[in-house]
């Protein structure tokens, strides 16, 4: 029978060949490429040892084995072959081949990243990460339970437990998610009648209700309807004990075994440097990280979520009851960091997402991405009559390209724009510092503009449309953040400049269907693009056009569509 995935990976130390090799910035490792027939195109990359075989063996007088070096990812075709809890086997029912294949995968504890989020697939994914956490945990629970009716033994055989209790975190933009993953957990764990939910009630009471009012007239896109369903509250957290027969729910962090959180919650928990009340010792073992619709975390605010990753795997501040003769020799020589496994869940893939999971994640179990070509992409989905020109920047550095991209805007964009006297003008601008530095200029120039941002107050919004509409002002400053939270319908626009590339690439195409072709002239659209634009890029104008756009000698591409 197969060696559990659970006890062959948190049983064994790292050699000090493996953690070298983990901590060497870039780490070398292997890649290959697989082809699975439901994921598509797979990319899994472990650690590269040169002189070390699968387990080698520790000199002198100890014995155990180090952790074995991961093995290449092999699609199951029944559940069965999963080696899950037996509580929770009994529970799973009607798993399709694409869940199988996801839990392939996760359930081997290898780093995966997958950014082909959508409406239809979200809930099998929710199911599948439910099953794994709830299977993590309780195979943990076992152990301890067990160990703590032994007499005596080994001592590293009893070091079962990290230096505090929380072992999964669950990052999710609102409230509403959170109330469907602990619905789906309690239905994965409670196949019998008596098996309790403690603080059902409150939780009930917390985390429905607090819908956004939908309107009948002029409906919001079916994407924005679908996203903003439920509790849309999106700070809080709470912490989730289990045990054989009940789920605990509001328990204190140091007694749960799973914490599922916004980034703002949490962040609010950990605080600052110098506040006397800040916490995060809690994030000092946990053993799983899974992130879900993250690109919504770059409209809430991406700092949060980068302060929560600058406080994992820290060396707890106080012992919160913790009994150091049991905790995991990797654990306590501070290598929990390579036996944390992160899952990343996305609609698209974005530099940011993909700089957490290159930069921040260096699980030893290595790393499954799926990259699967993006054909067409969005700009496909544009159906009005528009010229639309990419122009190309090319920056050297991150820090480079803001600079750059300014530059060229106000003394090429902008400067055709004064020329040609055109009207009508929207520029939209993802990044809220670019477009205070994009308004104090256009103000310093005494351009003709309105504004609209997410810091906006309604009166306002409606003053600025209705001065955009009628032609008042030469320009409308429209911020991404805005348009995410309320996806209004902008009338009277005949030109769009994109100061950079949409995070979500839908918007694209949604912007520029929103232009009505009154005359019969051609609009324009005019976008700036990096290197470092290459994701949101790929996403809008495809793999192949992208990759050219990217290489190419020439500085400006364009594209006619409806025609």
């Amino acid at each position: 029978m197969e060696e559990d995935p659970f006890l062959a990976r948190y049983t064994y130390d790292l050699s000090p060949e493996l953690i070298t090799c983990l901590n060497d910035k870039p780490p070398l490792e292997e890649e290959i490429v697989l082809e699975w027939s439901e994921l598509g195109k797979l990319i899994f990359k472990k650690p590269k040892l040169t002189l070390v075989g699968d387990r080698s063996v520790k000199p002198l007088e100890e014995t155990r084995p180090f952790a074995k070096l991961p093995d290449v990812p092999v699609a199951v075709d029944s559940v069965k072959k999963l080696v899950l809890h037996k509580q929770l086997a009994s529970n799973i029912k009607n798993v399709s081949k694409f869940q199988l294949e996801l839990l392939s995968i996760i359930t081997k504890y290898h780093d995966f990243s997958y950014t082909e989020r959508n409406f239809d697939n979200a809930e099998e994914l929710r199911y599948c990460y439910c099953i794994h956490a709830i299977n993590h945990v309780l195979k943990s629970r076992d152990i301890v339970v067990e160990n703590n009716d032994k007499q005596d033994g080994d001592d590293d055989e009893l070091r079962d437990q990290g230096l505090t209790r929380p072992k999964v975190l669950i990052l999710v933009p609102f409230k509403d998610a959170a109330y469907r993953i602990i619905n789906m957990m309690i239905s994965l764990m409670s196949s019998k009648e008596n098996f309790n939910v403690v603080h059902k009630n409150r939780f009930v009471e917390e985390f429905t209700g607090g819908e956004l009012t939908l309107p009948r007239k002029n409906p919001k896109p079916e994407d924005f309807e679908k996203t903003f369903v439920g509790n849309i509250d999106d700070a809080f957290r709470i912490g989730m004990a289990v045990t054989k027969s009940s789920l605990k729910l509001y328990e204190n962090f140091y007694n749960s075994d799973i914490i599922i959180a916004s980034p703002l919650g949490l962040r609010m928990i950990i605080g600052a440097e110098g506040e006397s009340s800040r916490d995060y010792d809690f994030l000092s073992s946990i053993e799983m990280l899974i992130f879900d619709q993250s690109e919504i975390f770059l409209m809430q605010n991406w700092d949060h979520v980068l302060h929560i990753m600058n406080h994992f795997h820290l060396q707890p501040k106080e012992a919160h009851g913790t009994d150091l003769q049991r905790v995991r020799n990797w654990s306590i020589n501070g290598l929990s960091k390579h036996y944390r496994q992160t899952m990343l869940f996305s609609s698209c893939k974005l530099s940011n997402l993909m700089a957490i999971f290159k930069n921040r994640c260096i699980n030893y179990g290595g790393s499954v991405s799926v990259v699967n070509p993006i054909l067409t992409g969005t700009i496909s989905h544009v159906v009005c009559s528009l010229k639309q020109f990419y122009h190309k920047l090319s920056s050297k550095t991150p820090t480079e390209s803001i600079k750059e991209r300014f530059d060229y805007f106000i003394n090429k964009v902008l400067t055709q724009l004064q020329a040609s006297n055109e009207k009508h003008v929207l520029i939209y601008v993802p990044s809220y510092f670019d477009y205070v530095c994009i308004r104090n200029y256009l103000k310093t120039e005494d351009y003709s503009f309105v504004q609209i941002s997410e810091y906006t107050k309604p009166g306002k919004v409606a003053r600025a449309r209705d001065l955009f509409y009628h032609g008042e002002c030469q320009i409308l400053l429209y911020s991404e953040r805005y348009h995410f939270y309320n996806r209004t319908k902008i009338r009277g626009i005949e030109n769009i400049i994109f100061y950079q590339l949409p995070t979500i690439a839908g918007f694209y195409s949604e912007l520029c269907n929103s232009i009505i072709d009154n005359d019969g002239c051609t609009r324009n659209i005019t976008a700036l693009y990096s290197h470092y634009d290459a994701c949101v890029l790929t996403s809008i104008v495809g793999t192949q056009r992208a990759k050219y756009m990217l290489t190419s000698e020439q500085k400006i591409h364009m594209f006619h569509s409806g025609i």
